[in-house]
């Protein structure tokens, strides 16, 4: 650094001084950046950035070795809780009457070397106090001149995982990696595995290692961070997840040991909170934090009552605490949030179930708004449904409108359901006649619908179809169709215009007539409102909608009816002999 800054300023010296051959300067300009070659190609006991002396920055050597350097933080570095070990590397700047700057690496050892300076051990030790013991260092070498001391990268080192994690063993971190994410590198806890195989590296080979069912709850509000120095933390993922607060998931530090055992107990939360069920409890758990673990209350309604069930020491019996009695509104949940649980402890909180109920129906089809609108249970019929919803279009068919029930849909009906699965396994045959028609009957049935006739309602002022509207109900105003549909054995099926007034025997006509494999006996008239199939008769007005269907006969193979009939008089011929032989 000296040399070069000599030989710049003997350059401008000569320059200023008298005017100089162009060989003489041309040699000069060789001769300085001979130099400056000379330094940049110099050996460095610095593994990653560099100093360069030309221009006063930091040199990062490209590709992977620079991508090593930059982790990702969640929070700036605190330099009191940050601890400094072997990789970190700081850069020291020391300004006034001289400018130096230094690049400080933590060696293996846990040392650092300050250049002209002396050598410093400073492992195991805040950034803070590392900081300050630089400085002291360097100011007593230079006094009178401004130092600052900076954390220029971050070393990686090696922490174990163990206990219940799909993958054990030593991992490879920096110091801003949480416990959290050394048990996503891991792979996560076993009781999250379900008969899964995993992928591995082996001593450099892949292996596949299938992993079996866990059914025994793995901890995660007391897992063990084992610090080199002895002491012991413990990492509290459930209630980080519940609250966001980090403190529950602390930073790794080099040679840290985390253990995840099995769960050892429990508590449980049941009523108005959003995750019911099993909680894990650890020593020193309130009601507070039961609450907070079970994803705190499910809805904004008042509590009635809280009660609390423990069991009794070394017996099956329970008691029942009041934590907030029934009636006694002037209480509330934060009188009770420190109250202090223990293993095996049942929480009921109970909340008014109708509290801000808001029951709806939809609507759908043809009317003028169709959506979503609130009922008032007991109150609200059909009729004012449909003049919220602003009345039918004009396209409307009312004699084919429909009201869902679907609380009613959501009934099972076991009968219905026995006799499914007994015909899955052996048809009909096994089935009584009274059992094969209920089938039947139940298959083609539209679970859940009203019966209520719209026609009669808006058109007559039949009040009795003005029906009283539940929550969940579905209201559906279909299109007004205007044909019939002919199928089967007629010359020319299809689509016919609906006429008022035609009968079934029109529509034939208009359809060509049968065909010649028309089965007539069984052919049917199927209503489009409620599905149902209807004897077919020549009289009958079909409505919008409504199918005309004529099957076809059964071809009969005559022939093979002979040689049937043949071979069963000639067996029974055989059998006369034989019985008359004796």
């Amino acid at each position: 650094m000296v040399a070069l800054r000599m030989s710049i300023c003997a350059v401008v010296l000569l320059l200023a001084a008298a005017p100089l051959p162009a060989q003489t300067l041309e040699r000069l300009l060789q001769e300085r950046q001979a130099e400056e070659e000379e330094i940049r190609t110099m050996p460095s006991e610095v593994a990653d950035p560099s100093f360069d002396p030309l221009t006063g920055r930091l040199r990062l050597p490209p590709g992977e070795r620079v991508e090593r350097l930059r982790f990702s933080q969640d929070q700036p570095i605190d330099p009191d809780h940050y601890i400094v070990g072997p990789g970190d590397i700081l850069q020291l700047y020391i300004w006034g009457e001289f400018d130096l700057s230094y690049l400080l690496n933590v060696d293996p050892e846990g040392s650092i070397i300050i250049p002209t300076v002396r050598q410093l051990d400073v492992s195991g030790q805040t950034l803070t106090r590392v900081k300050e013991r630089i400085h002291e260092a360097a100011s007593a070498k230079y006094p009178g001149v401004d130092i600052s001391i900076t954390l220029t990268s971050m070393r990686n080192f090696t922490v174990y995982a163990t206990g219940a994690v799909l993958s054990y063993g030593s991992q490879i971190v920096h110091p801003t990696t949480r416990v959290s994410d050394l048990i996503d590198k891991v792979g996560g806890f076993v009781d999250e595995l379900r008969g899964a195989s995993v992928e591995e590296d082996v001593d450099g080979k892949r292996v596949t290692r299938v992993h079996q069912f866990q059914e025994e709850p793995v901890s995660r509000r007391a897992i063990q961070v084992h610090r080199q120095d002895g002491t012991l933390d413990i990492a509290d993922l459930d209630m980080f997840r519940a609250t966001g607060r980090i403190q529950f998931n602390p930073y790794l530090r080099m040679g840290d040991v985390i253990h995840v055992r099995y769960r050892q107990e429990e508590m449980f939360a049941y009523g108005g909170v959003n995750e019911v069920g099993a909680q894990e409890f650890r020593p020193g758990d309130t009601v507070g934090d039961l609450i907070t673990l079970a994803g705190g209350l499910s809805r904004g309604a008042p509590i009635d009552e809280v009660e609390l069930w423990r069991f009794l020491p070394g017996s099956n019996e329970t008691e029942i605490i009041s934590l907030i009695p029934r009636g006694e509104q002037e209480k509330v949940l934060d009188d009770i949030n420190g109250f202090p649980l223990q293993p095996q402890d049942m929480l009921f909180i109970r909340t008014r179930s109708d509290w801000q109920e808001t029951p709806t129906v939809h609507i759908h089809g043809q009317v003028l708004y169709r959506g979503r609108y609130r009922i008032i249970p007991g109150e609200t019929r059909l009729r004012d449904v449909i003049e919220q919803a602003g009345g039918f279009s004009p396209a409307a068919s009312l004699t084919n409108a429909t009201v869902v029930r679907m609380a009613a849909r959501r009934t099972a009906d076991p009968e219905y359901q026995r006799l499914r699965e007994l015909q899955s396994i052996s048809g009909l045959a096994d089935m009584s006649p009274e059992d094969r028609a209920y089938l039947r009957t139940k298959s083609l049935e539209r679970r859940g619908l009203v019966a209520v006739d719209f026609a009669r309602l808006f058109h007559d002022g039949d009040e009795i179809h003005n029906i009283l509207m539940q929550g969940g109900d579905v209201i559906f105003i279909p299109e007004l169709v205007k044909t019939v549909n002919v199928t089967g054995q007629v010359k020319h099926p299809g689509l016919l215009k609906y006429e008022p007034h035609l009968t079934v025997n029109d529509y034939l006509l208009q359809a060509g007539g049968f065909a010649w494999r028309a089965n007539q006996r069984d052919a049917r008239l199927i209503r489009s409102q409620t599905g149902m199939r209807e004897d077919l008769r020549r009289d009958q007005i079909p409505a919008p909608g409504d199918e005309i269907w004529i099957p076809a006969k059964e071809h009969f193979d005559w022939w093979a009816f002979t040689q049937s009939t043949m071979r069963t008089v000639a067996e029974a011929l055989t059998l006369v002999v034989l019985v008359r032989s004796f």
